[in-house]
């Protein structure tokens, strides 16, 4: 049986459209170091988001369901009979990419009629660079307020980060079910969130893990807690279950992880930026980019060297970052 990262998983679907919100940056000012028209720079970027076709996660979240089916009846999980929960919420996923090349089509517009644009365009461009964001998408709380604007990386991830979670209690219920199981809990696991490790190692009815379930993802506009990666598993009266937590370790990291990962997509950021600047020329910018990505892999040194153990260091580098 393959074992499945909920939180490899869910990086690799961040840094997947990271990279393509880079190149997109990249042809953004291609293009506009090109002179090239509004509707060839249109063209392009539709083409670079292509479809926006969801089978990938949809796979991914099967594959989830599949190993929790295997773990918890010995038994393969027959995709035709199978059911994934949240389309909805994916679906949430083509809408912010849409929203994302729109945004930048009416940008490319306003800068290429802009008056720094036609009257000095070298240094104009050189500026823009580091103003360029792709933070496009309104992220709201529970009372629909707009907390931030984030990028789609990171909002698409989130999504799928919840519909992947929420389909894989689901399946586990659905074993139970099939298994006569009465209760539930969720295992201690490293770089969780103090809201996570407050309901781990508790036995809990269906009904309760129904209504932790619940309060984990109420909806993809509101994502209340997005980054949630706790796996529900059955419950042995035989077991004996720790439910005390040290609050400041476990804030501390999880702190670190997130850290990493976000330094991580940084990083991916300034190599962008680097090309772009060595295709405009500007070594000086370049140089100081150098030196921001050499800060970055020394910090990100610090971050996995304050962990207690080589385990969880070697877990914040198990994918290629």
């Amino acid at each position: 049986m393959k074992k499945f990262s909920i939180a490899d998983s869910v990086f690799k679907v961040n840094l997947k459209y990271a990279k393509l919100q880079n190149k997109s940056k990249e042809l953004f000012f291609r293009c506009l170091q090109e002179d090239r028209s509004v509707e060839y720079f249109k063209a392009e970027l539709e083409a670079l988001w292509g479809i926006n076709d969801m089978t990938y996660l949809e796979e991914q979240i099967f594959e989830y369901q599949a190993y929790l089916h295997e773990k918890n009846t010995n038994k393969k999980l027959d995709k035709t009979k199978t059911t994934i929960a949240g389309l909805a919420a994916l679906a949430v996923i083509p809408k912010t990419n849409k929203l994302f090349t729109k945004v930048k089509e009416k940008e490319y517009i306003l800068r290429i009629e802009s008056l720094g644009y036609k009257t000095n365009k070298d240094e104009y461009l050189k500026k823009l660079v580091p103003k360029y964001t792709s933070d496009v998408k309104a992220y709201r709380n529970a009372q629909n307020e707009v907390v931030r604007f984030v990028k789609p990386s990171t909002y698409n991830s989130m999504v799928y980060n919840t519909t992947l979670t929420r389909n894989g209690w689901v399946q586990t219920l659905n074993d139970g079910d099939d298994m006569g199981i009465g209760y539930y809990y969720i295992p201690s696991h490293n770089f969780s969130c103090i809201h996570c490790a407050e309901h781990q190692n508790i036995a809990m009815s269906k009904e309760q893990c129904m209504r932790l379930l619940g309060t984990a993802d109420d909806g993809a506009e509101e994502l209340l807690h997005p980054n949630c990666k706790c796996e529900l598993t059955f419950y042995n009266p035989n077991l004996v279950l720790d439910s005390t937590i040290n609050r400041e370790q476990i804030e501390r990291e999880y702190d670190i992880r997130q850290q990493v990962n976000a330094l991580t997509i940084r990083k991916e950021e300034i190599l962008s930026d680097i090309r772009i600047q060595k295709e405009l020329g500007n070594q000086d910018e370049v140089d100081r980019l150098n030196q921001q990505r050499n800060k970055i892999n020394s910090s990100i040194k610090e971050l996995q060297n304050e962990l207690p153990t080589d385990e969880l260091r070697k877990q914040v580098v198990a994918i290629n970052r």
